[in-house]
């Protein structure tokens, strides 16, 4: 008898634990996101901070979205920061007849920093990748709509967080890859560049990705690509060991930034020309690829458009505002790959 009372209660122990760390782990993969973002405020020297609604990729409020974005701006608050309080923001809104809900433009951003004082705003989107959440963050400036800071998640799957994506997106569960999937092109725009993703294949450990780029715009121009990065199913994170664009190499750094090498002199920026309606080929290589990745969740690529004036001799780079793309799901289908 009283060998099954201490098993009863060792097991009830049990069912009460799991939840309360699979919480701790969630808010405790918040709160690094939190400090990322206090960093990147305070070194802007800006008091003022208000935190908006998360969307989806559509712009549109969901249940996950509202508890990251609370739980943001609580542990901003306990970092000596001035953070709006988010009901007064939606209150002060209302009255204004100012709809804060989906994604935050321009207009949007100074209007939420006339109305509250906040001299920045946090906004963040949540997309459904290969069994879990990728969440990404940004600091906006509210007088210019630029981001001043930023960062990004591959959440932990946990029991609190499946609850969570369960209210949120109507499905009954993240659906899973198979061990051996089919790839489909995928197709991209930005900045009036078009980006097709026509192949993805295994050499070994690597995955080569074969892409078509093309100017969409009236004018020819060039394309930068600032940064490249991957995470698989597993939450590893790659950054490209390649990057061929119509023929020229990029040199790329540890953290994924993409540069230019000419005349053996490394620069800063990877700037390719392009003709209107011009369609170049491109390769990506991703190295390392881990043996229990199945999918790689998404690949994310931060590109703009850049028009460079010569001006009397003086050259000009103008670079407008950055575009992130991301191609998702992609199979790694190895040779003798079989269903687990």
């Amino acid at each position: 008898m009283l060998k099954t009372t201490i098993t009863t209660l060792i097991a009830v122990v049990i069912v009460c634990i799991e939840p309360c760390l699979a919480e701790d782990t969630l808010i405790n993969e918040i709160r690094s996101v939190a400090s990322t973002i206090s960093e990147s405020f305070q070194a802007t020297g800006k008091k003022i901070v208000a935190v908006a609604d998360f969307t989806d990729l559509e712009g549109n409020v969901n249940t996950l979205g509202r508890f990251i974005a609370e739980e943001i701006s609580i542990s901003l608050s306990s970092k000596q920061l001035t953070v709006v309080d988010r009901n007064l923001l939606k209150k002060m809104l209302y009255e204004k007849n100012i709809s804060s809900s989906g994604i935050i433009d321009p207009a949007l951003a100074k209007s939420i920093g006339s109305v509250s004082g906040a001299e920045a705003i946090v906004t963040g989107s949540l997309q459904p990748v290969s069994n879990s959440i990728y969440l990404s963050v940004k600091l906006i400036d509210v007088n210019n709509a630029k981001i001043i800071g930023g960062t990004s998640l591959l959440l932990s799957r946990n029991s609190v967080l499946d609850d969570l994506i369960k209210m949120s997106f109507k499905l009954p569960e993240i659906p899973q890859m198979p061990a051996i999937a089919e790839f489909s092109p995928q197709v991209k725009e930005a900045g009036d560049f078009v980006f097709i993703l026509k192949d993805v294949k295994m050499q070994d450990n690597a995955m080569v990705l074969g892409l078509e780029i093309k100017n969409a715009h009236q004018d020819s121009r060039y394309l930068t690509i600032n940064y490249i990065k991957a995470i698989d199913d597993a939450g590893n994170t790659y950054f490209p060991s390649s990057l061929i664009v119509g023929g020229i190499k990029a040199y790329i750094d540890q953290s994924g930034k993409i540069q230019s090498i000419r005349n053996s002199q490394i620069f800063e920026h990877f700037d390719f020309w392009m003709k209107s309606n011009q369609t170049v080929k491109a390769e990506i290589i991703l190295k390392n690829i881990s043996n229990k990745a199945k999918t790689i969740g998404f690949l994310e690529m931060t590109i703009a458009p850049v028009t460079i004036m010569d001006s009397r001799g003086t050259f000009m780079r103008l670079e407008d505002d950055p575009s992130t793309i991301q191609f998702t799901n992609l199979p790694v289908k190895r040779k003798g790959n079989v269903e687990q």
